[in-house]
């Protein structure tokens, strides 16, 4: 019945490639082995895909002046007969560049793909003593539940930390993990020199940002975010007022954000703005041509007021090249509305779609393929690779057909 209805379905579309722009997402857990990896491109380059969107975020990033010292042991008698083994064995980080080959050898760009706000997945705590969470609590945004009680805590307390963990286990809020602040100088310079030190190594095609947003508009209420914004503001105010506001922050640490409600909600915003426009700037210095792509909610409003997201001011000022809506659950209706809106609004820039064939039926995943294309989208982006290859869960070669239904022009 599904091959009869895949046939009805390309049956109607003209046999021309219709779309420049087919994207799959790659995850960590399809990168195990130099066999898996090329059985990956393999895949993808067969179904007719351009471009993997490839994790990279939790790999392990040296700092630099380790870095500098592996260049320099690398240098000696035995570095060509370890890079050699790290090659063949496709350990470590090394298997983006096992990637990185195997996908030009196959004419497929690609793109690093970074989360750039949540640190951690919703689920246990990392054990690394050097990861970002358990180096830097202070750095995890603060949701408002939890202010008051935190801001009497010493961020390296142990309990700190963990009061933020047990509240995403599960939030009320949906959350899906620990996010970092895009408020905190610290951590936008954390964040850039990571994505420097990783360009700088790798030769991505481009750069694909997600996690550009806060988990809602209830973060990030730390002290640290707290007292940056009660700075910016408090030259606008006079001293009597500033002297009253302090002695009641003093007591509640809400004071400042709940005073100024609307610079607030500004101010948190235009920090998310400034980290991505960094982040472009970074990533087109390090090679020219180099794309971003950035993930956004295709619901605007709820971009803007909830997530803090204001794609919209990235697009106008070029700060980015792609807008990818993020792929989601929504009903058929809400989605070719939701795209249709956004194609309004990216004139000066490119409009992808993310399409979520993880937990859409085939039917509804070929519904929204010709939906996108009757609107005319510069791209589309499947979430992604190993569920879409999982034969447990899906109907056999449906990335195949997925890919054949991407190229697939539709009667207008």
């Amino acid at each position: 019945m599904f091959g009869a209805f895949l046939s009805f379905w390309l049956g109607l579309c003209a046999p021309a490639a219709g779309q420049d722009t087919a994207g799959l997402w790659v995850t960590q857990q399809s990168l195990t082995s130099r066999t898996a990896i090329e059985r990956l491109v393999d895949d993808a380059s067969r179904a007719g895909f351009t471009i993997l969107l490839v994790e990279v975020s939790d790999l392990p990033l040296e700092p630099a002046a380790a870095a500098r010292a592996r260049g320099r042991r690398d240098r000696g008698p035995s570095a060509g007969v370890d890079d050699r083994r790290r090659r063949r064995d496709g350990r470590g980080d090394n298997r983006l560049q096992l990637l990185l080959t195997a996908a030009r050898r196959r004419g497929l760009r690609v793109h690093a793909w970074i989360q750039v706000m949540r640190a951690t997945r919703a689920g246990p705590l990392p054990t690394s003593r050097g990861h970002v969470v358990n180096r830097h609590p202070g750095w995890i945004m603060v949701p408002r539940d939890l202010a008051g009680r935190l801001a009497r805590l010493d961020v390296q307390d142990p309990a700190y930390l963990a009061a933020i963990h047990r509240w995403t286990q599960p939030s009320p809020d949906g959350v899906d993990g620990l996010y970092l602040s895009p408020i905190l100088p610290e951590v936008a310079e954390h964040i850039g020199e990571r994505l420097a030190q990783l360009l700088a190594r790798y030769r991505f095609d481009g750069v694909h940002l997600d996690s550009t947003q806060f988990p809602s508009s209830d973060f990030d209420y730390g002290r640290a975010a707290v007292a940056a914004f009660r700075a910016e503001i408090a030259d606008g105010l006079t001293v009597a007022a500033r002297r009253e506001l302090d002695a009641q922050s003093a007591v509640d640490p809400l004071t400042y954000p709940d005073a100024f409600p609307r610079q607030w909600t500004r101010f948190r915003r235009s920090k998310m703005t400034a980290l991505v426009a960094r982040l472009g700037t970074i990533a087109r210095r390090s090679r020219t041509g180099t794309r971003l792509s950035v993930s956004v909610v295709a619901d605007q409003d709820e971009a803007l007021g909830r997530r803090l997201q204001d794609w919209r001011t990235w697009a106008d000022n070029g700060f980015v090249d792609i807008l990818c809506l993020q792929p989601g659950s929504e009903t058929a209706e809400e989605f070719e509305l939701q795209v249709r809106a956004a194609r309004q609004f990216t004139s000066r820039v490119e409009l992808w779609v993310g399409l979520g064939a993880e937990w859409l039926s085939p039917f509804d995943t070929f519904d929204r393929i010709r939906a996108s294309q009757r609107i005319d989208v510069d791209g589309i982006v499947v979430w992604r690779y190993d569920s879409v290859t999982d034969r447990t869960r899906q109907p056999p070669d449906h990335l195949r057909h997925i890919g054949l239904a991407i190229a697939a022009v539709p009667p207008r």
